[in-house]
């Protein structure tokens, strides 16, 4: 670069830009000369420090050959599996840890303030069903006549039980026996002891008074659980009764239970029997007049087709009317039997009810399903 041409000034701004020191007293033939020899040894120091310009050393590097290609780990995934699983390890030590110590952790056992009256009460209570449960009561039958046509059955009682205890007591034993042994009228019969203390002499009396249920018929179709409950309540009814006619007497224990059984033969509907006089003034019953063994027959169909002039005889149309019902396993004459005249029920879809008379009506049959037709 020609210097000589600049000016004073603008060599002083190439020294400065250069970073030369000193130059702002010279004149300018010796800024030419000052910029000129920095200029110039800054260009040779450039050309000795250039690593082009420097011989290619001989380095010796291992020829590399191709190998199988290996995908990189996912290093933060398998970071982060090492960190969850050993949370999930410290977890489950402290829940193993805190199982360990409940299940072996015994609380210490409150003391309670003690209420004798509540717990004499508990023992009282506790001694009773001791008692029912250890207490296994038998039925035995200790009595019959007639060649078994009637018979007794008892159940001895025992202390410390009440009247509903025992009787909740035996009621499975009862129904049982009720139940395998049907076709029979039946009452029971509780014996009770009963006390009270005389008002002159202050002497303890005793009496085993007893307390009777109404006679129910027991037939095949009849529901001896709802018998033996209806027995219960009437037992209860006549016990309290006897207590509040001012006698003074107190339940002590119960004594036995006696069940008394009769053969119950109902009879069969065969051919015309005059209705007894007082069912016969009332005119509500049609008693057709048929000389056969199919009594029940004229009666069910007689029911199906009713008409006002002379219901009770046996017409040619209501011979006709029978042959529209199914009579299939029907053997006549019937009897009062469940399965017999629920055999006709369900052959005809018909619901039939029987009736007997003594001194009252009873029933020996009630339908157990209502069906279309009602009888």
């Amino acid at each position: 670069m020609e210097y000589t041409t600049k000016t004073v000034k603008q060599l002083r701004n190439i020294a400065k830009e250069n970073g030369l020191v000193r130059y702002s007293g010279l004149r300018k033939a010796d800024l030419v000369t000052l910029v000129s020899s920095r200029l110039l040894q800054s260009v040779k120091t450039v050309h000795e420090s250039n690593p082009l310009d420097a011989p290619v050393p001989d380095i010796k590097v291992p020829t590399l050959l191709p190998g199988k290609y290996t995908p990189p780990s996912n290093t933060w995934k398998s970071r982060f599996n090492n960190v969850l699983t050993e949370a999930k390890n410290k977890a489950r030590s402290k829940i193993n840890s805190f199982a360990d110590w409940l299940v072996n952790y015994v609380a210490p056992r409150e003391k309670k303030p003690v209420n004798e009256r509540l717990d004499s009460l508990k023992s009282k209570i506790s001694s009773i069903f001791s008692k029912i449960n250890k207490k296994k009561f038998e039925i035995l039958e200790t009595a019959n006549a007639i060649k078994g046509f009637t018979k007794r059955y008892t159940i001895e009682g025992t202390d410390g039980i009440d009247v509903t205890s025992f009787l909740d007591a035996v009621r499975p034993r009862v129904v049982s026996l009720l139940t395998k042994n049907r076709g029979v009228k039946v009452q029971f019969n509780l014996m009770c002891v009963m006390e009270k203390v005389d008002m002159k002499s202050g002497e303890v009396i005793e009496a085993e008074p007893n307390f009777k249920s109404k006679n129910e018929i027991i037939l095949d179709a009849t529901d001896v659980g709802e018998i033996y409950s209806g027995a219960v309540d009437k037992i209860k009814e006549s016990m309290a009764s006897y207590q509040m006619q001012g006698s003074n007497w107190r339940f002590k224990s119960v004594a036995k239970l006696v069940i008394d059984t009769v053969e119950y033969k109902p009879l069969k509907g065969s051919s015309y029997i005059p209705l007894p006089e007082y069912l016969a003034n009332k005119k509500a019953i049609i008693n057709l007049k048929n000389d056969d063994e199919e009594c029940f027959k004229w009666c069910i169909v007689r029911a199906l087709n009713p008409i006002e002039d002379n219901p009770h005889r046996i017409t040619r149309d209501l011979k006709e009317q029978s042959g529209k019902l199914d009579w299939s396993g029907i053997v006549f004459p019937v009897a009062a039997d469940a399965k017999i005249i629920g055999k006709f029920e369900r052959n005809n879809n018909i619901s039939v009810n029987v009736f007997g008379y003594e001194t009252d009506l009873y029933p020996l049959y009630i339908y157990r399903s209502m069906k279309a037709i009602p009888v």
